[in-house]
């Protein structure tokens, strides 16, 4: 039985990794994509076929926290893809200090990436699909051995959420509040107690929720 979740966690690891590498790392495009991601809850009635305007982004960079949290990493991310030597490091201390959101400016995430409240927020990861919710004072990391999560597509991580260790978190999952992960997800499921039990969900549209 190990076998084989080892086999299928691997199945949607590889999966996940060609989808992160087509994204190509264009930084404008993911910072494009986590402004839309709050466009979609903060301005009602708005569709991904409306143009966002420079106005209505500047006021959400401005009015939320998470917003700029998330902005800065996309650009202590882009540094250290072009190998800039020390400001992508110096980036994510000043975004622990100004925003207390800890992700290191190597870890990969895909676009639509919504944290609104990023103090107590700890990110490392192996690789990160598209569409990460992150409520609040979550943990992304490891457990008692050097390795790291991966995530996929459209996942939602309620408040105090911690997803620990090498394991792999398909698309389309939920992770209850205060929820410890510390196991394989499979996609289409939901995740909740300490440690995690995982049931299977609907998933009613293509964002996954």
């Amino acid at each position: 039985m190990n076998e084989m979740n080892k086999s299928e966690g691997s199945v949607v690891e590889n999966q996940i990794s060609n989808r992160i590498d087509t994204i190509g790392y264009n930084c404008l495009e993911l910072m494009v994509g986590d402004v839309r991601a709050w466009f979609k809850i903060w301005q009602p009635g708005w569709t991904p076929e409306q143009r966002i305007t420079s106005k209505t982004a500047l006021r959400l960079i401005w009015n939320y926290m998470g917003l700029r949290a998330t902005l800065l990493y996309r650009l202590s991310h882009l540094l250290w893809l072009k190998r800039v030597p020390a400001v992508p490091g110096m980036l994510a201390r000043l975004n622990i200090t100004l925003h207390g959101f800890d992700i290191p400016a190597h870890v990969p995430i895909g676009a639509g990436l919504y944290v609104p409240h990023p103090v107590g927020t700890v990110i490392t990861a192996r690789r990160i699909g598209e569409n990460l919710s992150l409520i609040s004072a979550n943990t992304i990391g490891m457990r008692n051995e050097h390795a790291f999560p991966v995530i996929g597509d459209n996942v939602f991580l309620g408040a105090g959420a911690r997803v620990l260790g090498g394991i792999t978190i398909g698309d389309n999952v939920v992770v209850g509040a205060n929820a410890v992960v510390i196991e394989d997800v499979p996609a289409n499921c939901t995740a909740m107690g300490v440690p995690a039990k995982i049931a299977p969900r609907k998933v009613s549209n293509v964002g996954g929720f």
